[in-house]
């Protein structure tokens, strides 16, 4: 291997560069960028966290999220509330439209993942997915 392909972040990131561009285009239809939807699956799988559990969850900074939240509330997706507990957290909560919207957004993503495995081959599936939690793990 010669160049920058001998380097595995490099190859890392032009597969990320990818595997952003053919998401995001999938995703503009419903005006939402792929961290939006993984905060919605995340509202999905737990409804009303505060954004810093979001944070933890999707990997996204503190200042990233208010961003995103910003968006998806002025898009009618979530709404945030203050926590009736503790008046210093607000918790998110996905709305009836956002549920809609997050649904076809899964749909999209098992699909993209799907297209992914498949490039993949059968073969590497496991060792890749085993690979790539050892880099994250092992990068902490």
């Amino acid at each position: 291997m010669n160049g920058l392909n001998a380097f595995i972040g490099f190859n890392l990131r032009a597969a990320m560069k990818k595997i952003d561009k053919h998401l995001s285009s999938r995703l503009d239809e419903h005006r939402v960028t792929i961290p939006q939807s993984f905060i919605l699956y995340c509202l999905q799988e737990e409804n009303g966290v505060t954004l810093k559990e979001i944070g933890a969850r999707t990997m996204i900074d503190s200042s990233s999220m208010t961003v995103l939240v910003d968006k998806l509330e002025k898009d009618k997706l979530v709404e945030r509330r203050l926590d009736p507990q503790d008046r210093r957290a607000i918790r998110v909560f996905i709305t009836e439209k956002g549920v809609q919207v997050a649904a076809q957004i899964v749909n999209i993503n098992y699909e993209f993942n799907a297209l992914l495995y498949d490039l993949l081959g059968e073969g590497n599936q496991k060792e890749f997915i085993h690979a790539i939690n050892n880099l994250i793990n092992g990068l902490d």
